[in-house]
């Protein structure tokens, strides 16, 4: 990942709890570039012992609000705080006006972003038949190429018995713990590169055609 700045916490807001595990809004100062959406990796000044993966929800003057995922023991970062904040290295893939990405309520937070870049999120709903209403568009014009699906593994494995001809990006970005690939925690399987490919160097995007589906079940949490 590039280095980005230090920063500093201006506030932090919890989002919202679901069992063992919290999101938080972060808010902070001192930001050198970002868009929402971007994924960043941060590490905390005396709070956590490892690095931890957020997204950038709004940035704008050095100001940027990040929200990210803690565990409910977890200490929270506190106004004043300093965070060293990273990025992804090349994302390979852009989101932009004309996109369309599908995702579930729970992973909402990790998309929503994208609707300031001009996407549309498309949020399934239990009782409705996505299959169908992606159809649809396609036969009404809608290339594959612009269509991004932040689903769960198993999910986007029903989609490829679905379509086995489609070939959308789908969102494989996993708990991170270096932010350069070197601990692999992050390494999506592809057919075309025996070493796999860091999500925090090229990632969140990647072709899903290229990624084993299988692997990507079993890979470290990628979509909670």
């Amino acid at each position: 990942m590039r280095f980005l700045s230090e920063t500093k916490v201006l506030a932090c807001h919890e989002l919202r709890r679901e069992g063992a595990r919290r999101w938080l809004r972060l808010e902070i100062a001192g930001l050198g570039a970002a868009s929402p959406g971007d994924t960043v990796l941060f590490s905390e000044d005396g709070h956590s012992p490892r690095c931890r993966i957020a997204t950038v929800d709004r940035f704008s003057g050095g100001r940027a609000t990040l929200v990210a995922k803690f565990e409910a023991d977890d200490l929270a970062p506190a106004a004043g705080d300093g965070l060293t904040v990273w990025s992804n290295e090349n994302p390979a893939v852009s989101v932009g006006a004309g996109s369309l990405i599908v995702t579930t309520p729970a992973f909402l937070y990790r998309i929503a972003p994208f609707e300031q870049c001009g996407a549309e999120v498309f949020v399934e709903d239990a009782g409705m038949d996505l299959w169908q209403d992606l159809r649809r568009r396609v036969e009404s014009g809608l290339a594959w190429s612009s269509v991004f699906l932040a689903l769960e593994p198993v999910r986007l494995q029903a989609f490829a018995a679905e379509f086995p001809d489609a070939n959308p990006y789908l969102f494989a970005n996993m708990e991170m713990s270096c932010g350069i690939g070197a601990c692999r925690s992050c390494h999506v399987t592809v057919s075309d590169n025996k070493d796999g490919e860091a999500s925090c160097r090229v990632g969140p995007w990647f072709a899903l055609q290229r990624v084993n589906l299988v692997r990507l079940q079993f890979a470290s949490a990628p979509f909670i």
